[in-house]
């Protein structure tokens, strides 16, 4: 599961990205079909959970684009444990998310953690047909977890889903549970070599007596 650290950065993203779309929509003049609105969302809450985990390079989390199709998103990557984290609206009245190609991506490789944990691929799956996952080794197939969010009824929930995508792992609801304050957070100091001052020694422009000593003899 996630970090408190971890939630309190993704979910203050998704919260500042709801806010800065409903402050653009407030600028927008009004049309018909309303088609940007959910795209633009979507957008908006990406680009500020990116910020969010870019401005805070000591978690050690990497952003990272990705595109399936026509649909591009973001993945955040857990450098330490090796966890795949997605972003995902979901409204509060649906249970889970629409069974999905790029999901399914991320969710199939649960399969191996689960199986590492002890269950047989017959609990996992059941009678559903299913491709094995190459033998590329534990720490090559990351573990996936969802972050969902309800931009009208402010809920998140954290959770994991199973390979076939009919049912969760496990499900929480971290709504009430960011209690940690980031705004307090000390960043690393990640300096570029650029940003290092290198002031050369004033050269003296005093003349420079050599003295040669005298040849000796015997």
């Amino acid at each position: 599961m996630l970090t408190n650290e971890q939630r309190a950065l993704i979910v203050k993203g998704i919260q500042r990205g709801i806010k800065d779309y409903q402050d653009l929509v407030a600028l927008m003049p009004v049309t018909r079909t309303k088609k940007h609105a959910p795209h633009l969302l979507y957008d908006m809450v990406n680009e500020s959970v990116a910020t969010m985990i870019e401005d805070n390079p000591h978690t050690l989390m990497k952003v990272i684009p990705r595109k399936a199709g026509f649909h591009p998103y973001i993945v955040i990557h857990d450098t330490i444990r090796n966890l795949f984290i997605l972003v995902s609206k979901l409204p509060r009245k649906k249970y889970i998310p629409t069974p999905c190609n790029y999901r399914g991506e991320f969710a199939s490789a649960n399969a191996v953690r689960l199986n590492e944990m002890g269950m047989s691929m017959d609990e996992i799956y059941g009678d559903t047909p299913y491709q094995e996952s190459l033998s590329l080794g534990i720490d090559n197939q990351p573990f996936g977890i969802v972050v969902t969010y309800d931009s009208k009824q402010e809920s998140y929930f954290e959770g994991a889903l199973r390979p076939d995508q009919e049912d969760w792992i496990y499900k929480e609801d971290i709504s009430d549970s960011i209690n940690i304050d980031i705004d307090a957070l000390v960043p690393l100091n990640n300096y570029q070599l650029s940003d290092i001052p290198t002031p050369l020694k004033t050269s003296l422009e005093e003349d420079i007596v050599v003295k040669l000593k005298g040849k000796t003899t015997s």
